[in-house]
């Protein structure tokens, strides 16, 4: 068939697991990574990420940008996974949003160009309901507040110009990262689950860039919001 691929990513037994966690990048602290370190069972660093099988799931860390997470995430599905969860950083384009505060992600639009390799001509997609639901029913159980929110995905960070913030702002569109929108079209691709959990690591919204990547915040969130879904 002409559709049919021709270069196949090969599984990898030792990491194959139903449930994939993916964090684009770590703090500076590195704190997620000295968690992962701490409880894999398994690790291997490669030229597409560090990989830690933990016991019933299996991480994705240091994999930025949707070309290479996907490159990535394609050989854990082709392993056995039926499920992706983003936890990651992005940028906010809403004055409701300020660093540190937490979102999850309801839509997704695509400026990557790595989904449309999955769905030609499609600009926006959506987090699985059912894994989306779950994440959020969790969140309440332990009390921790949370936005929801659309993002938009971008391979260039240093081309987010004023009026494409003014643009992004007028469709109502709360983030930026650098993943989510080609995640989504993977997942919806390949009939799996996926769902973004974010903290807001720096804001744009106001045509100035304030970054907060050091922000004292950052790493009580981390461990608040992302670590009970990590060591779950």
């Amino acid at each position: 068939m002409d559709d049919e691929v021709i270069v196949k990513p090969k599984p990898i037994k030792d990491f194959a697991r139903k449930k994939v966690i993916y964090i684009p990048v770590d703090s500076p602290s590195r704190i997620i990574q000295k968690a992962l370190e701490k409880n894999a069972i398994k690790k291997s660093i490669t030229p597409y990420g560090r990989f830690y099988l933990l016991e019933d799931k299996v991480a994705l860390l240091q994999c930025l940008g949707a070309p290479l997470a996907i490159l990535s995430l394609e050989i854990f599905i082709v392993s056995g996974a039926r499920e992706i969860l983003l936890l990651g950083f992005c940028g906010s384009l809403s004055h409701e949003l300020k660093i540190a505060d937490i979102v999850s992600i309801s839509k997704a639009f695509s400026e990557e160009g790595t989904s449309k390799h999955y769905f030609s001509g499609r600009k926006i997609f959506y987090p699985s309901s059912i894994l989306r639901e779950r994440i959020e029913s969790t969140l309440n159980t332990l009390n921790l507040p949370f936005s929801t929110g659309t993002v938009v995905s971008t391979d260039a960070p240093y081309r987010e110009t004023k009026s494409w913030l003014a643009q992004k702002q007028k469709r109502g569109i709360y983030s930026v990262d650098m993943e989510i929108s080609a995640v989504f079209a993977l997942a919806e691709f390949y009939e799996i689950n996926a769902a973004a959990l974010m903290v807001v690591s720096d804001e744009l919204s106001s045509g100035e860039w304030k970054t907060g990547f050091h922000h004292p915040k950052l790493d009580e969130k981390i461990k608040k919001y992302f670590f009970p879904f990590i060591n779950k």
